[in-house]
């Protein structure tokens, strides 16, 4: 079975680009072209706007689009705001917008240029996989982008046709946690307990982020994102949506934990062969219990680091910290880390359940080696 592993997923690679075009559909926005910044020079606050206000004359070559290796000459107004300026410098990569529907052409400056650093640290980090893991460190390069491009291409898609977002999530991400796990550790009684306990995780964290979400009155519109799509859309069920974000967040620590947990019992079956059913349990829970703070707090201190802006802000105001687990954004995270401890912590016992039910010779299920 493990050899059609591959077929299955250049199948499912084939379904994914069959939906590309759903993925690459633009949102009507000005085309987008790289420059460089050659020359920089500062001058006086342009008539009519704000006296403290700074301009900068900026020469930029473009790289890129229908004027690429011309120079051309922008102005760029500084407000004094750090978020929204973009105080460039010789040097500097730069995105451009251009607008094409007049006379002649008109260039903006829209924003810094990231594509290098981040293409960077992406072939670091494939090359640290590869490097360390081999063959298995390209399954799981090759699992991910996968996931990935099902993200973009199916699960959104699906979502903004006004499927359920939490059916869908659900769904599909069970499906292909299967068939990752066989890709990864092919057909053996290890990966079918992985399976196991990481779907059971996933479900059950897909019901307590529904359950818990209702009963808390969550609205999905918390974030500032959330509010512009519900402006552009506002047909998309954004608390579906909310859930289906706890899900695919608390998904890599279930799958890590399921894939574990059924590793080292394979491991224990194989230096203990007449291990019996209890003693191999056992032994499995006792693995878990060690992973359980761990990747418990993996879960909840991501989502507390990525939230550190937003609680220095209710420290600096002096908030009531009743009152701040109250508000709608603060009490969204706290379900995204408890529904997804929750889940990870139930795919322990239900893998090691799985596991050993499926590694213990039937003539060793009577004894018990551990008295």
């Amino acid at each position: 079975m493990h050899r059609s592993i591959p077929l299955i997923l250049v199948l499912l690679l084939v379904l994914i680009l069959g939906n590309t075009p759903l993925w690459a559909q633009g949102l009507g926005e000005l085309p987008r072209f790289k420059g460089r910044v050659v020359e920089v020079s500062s001058s006086g606050p342009l008539p009519g706007f704000e006296e403290q206000w700074e301009t900068q004359v900026v020469k930029i070559r473009l790289n890129s689009g229908p004027h690429k290796n011309q120079d051309i000459v922008i102005l760029n107004t500084l407000t004094g705001h750090p978020f929204f300026d973009l105080r460039v410098k010789k040097g500097d990569r730069v995105v451009l917008q251009g607008d094409f529907s007049g006379p002649s052409a008109e260039y903006y400056l829209a924003d810094y240029y990231r594509g290098g650093p981040l293409i960077f640290i992406s072939l670091l980090f494939v090359f640290l996989i590869m490097l360390i893991g081999g063959k298995q460190g390209l399954k799981a390069i090759v699992s991910l982008v996968v996931m990935g491009l099902v993200i973009v291409t199916m699960i959104l898609p699906l979502i903004l046709k006004g499927f359920s977002p939490i059916l869908v999530t659900v769904g599909l991400s069970s499906a292909l946690t299967g068939v990752f796990i066989l890709f990864i550790g092919g057909y053996s009684k290890k990966t079918v307990a992985a399976i196991c306990g990481t779907v059971g995780g996933l479900v059950t964290s897909g019901v307590l982020a529904y359950v818990v979400g209702k009963a808390s009155y969550l609205t999905g519109l918390a974030s500032e994102e959330a509010q512009m799509l519900q402006f552009m859309d506002a047909s998309i069920n954004f608390q579906g949506l909310l859930f289906s974000g706890m899900i695919i967040g608390a998904l890599g620590a279930i799958l890590d934990v399921g894939i574990s947990i059924a590793s080292a019992m394979e491991q224990i079956k194989e230096a203990d062969p007449t291990t019996d059913f209890q003693t191999l349990f056992s032994r499995g829970l006792h693995v878990g219990k060690d992973l359980i703070a761990t990747m418990s707090n993996t879960l909840i201190l991501a989502y507390v680091g990525s939230s550190l802006p937003l609680l220095l802000l209710f420290h600096t105001n002096q908030s009531s910290w009743a009152q701040v687990l109250n508000f709608d954004l603060i009490a969204s995270e706290v379900v995204r880390a408890m529904t997804g401890s929750i889940g990870l912590t139930l795919a322990i016992p239900l893998t090691a359940f799985v596991a050993a039910l499926l590694l213990v010779d039937p003539d060793h299920e009577g004894q018990n080696l551990s008295d």
